[in-house]
């Protein structure tokens, strides 16, 4: 059975990761709801008022789109799974869909320190479990023979500055939550261009 796991391509859960991650946005998206507006002349008052929450939004839109892409472009540098790297992925997953309630939370709530507490909170764990996915495939020599090991270190070692800021990010909206919303831009910053994959050759 473990032999038949090995052999599950990688595409298998490139798909699954895919519909999940389309579900979480879409659930971010439905959470943006707008009253029924009474007046021409409250309409952009009433909008006015979403901004916090799409301002959220847009982060969490854009930290989403930059962890599906670079699970995109770690699974076609993966030779097989196996079924640890199923159960990673999962993991990482669970992370995931959380980011939609932090973003809510947040959003109607962004002025109250333990809104951004928890969505940083929620944004470190992802964070932490993409490293432990990228830690297992370096660990298990799951990389095809031509992908560069180094690069993957250099990636994952750009990766615990990201959960240093978010855990920064976390207990210094104590302080202020103005000091953690710029340290929110900073992470979706370092890595909106990803890495290439024709960096991590040989």
């Amino acid at each position: 059975m473990n032999q038949h796991i090995n052999q599950i391509p990688t595409s298998r859960i490139e798909a699954f990761s895919d519909g999940v991650i389309a579900i979480i946005i879409t659930v971010m998206v439905f959470d943006m709801k707008l009253q029924e507006i009474p007046t021409d002349k409250t309409v952009w008052s009433e909008l006015i008022k979403l901004t916090p929450k799409f301002i959220s939004y847009a982060i969490s839109f854009i930290v989403l789109s930059i962890m599906w892409v670079n699970h995109h472009q770690l699974f076609h540098q993966i030779k097989h799974t196996d079924r640890k790297l199923l159960w990673y992925s999962i993991h990482l997953l669970f992370w995931m869909s959380a980011v939609p309630f932090g973003t809510n939370f947040i959003g109607a709530n962004p002025l109250l320190w333990q809104a951004s507490f928890f969505y940083g909170i929620i944004f470190f764990m992802s964070a932490s479990s993409f490293t432990l996915l990228r830690n297992y495939v370096i660990k298990k020599d799951l990389l095809h023979e031509n992908i560069s090991k180094e690069a993957h270190i250099k990636i994952r070692n750009k990766n615990r500055i990201a959960l240093g800021i978010y855990l920064a990010a976390a207990f210094l909206s104590i302080i202020s939550v103005y000091i953690s919303f710029v340290l929110f831009l900073i992470v979706p910053a370092m890595y909106f261009i990803p890495e290439k994959i024709n960096h991590l050759e040989k």
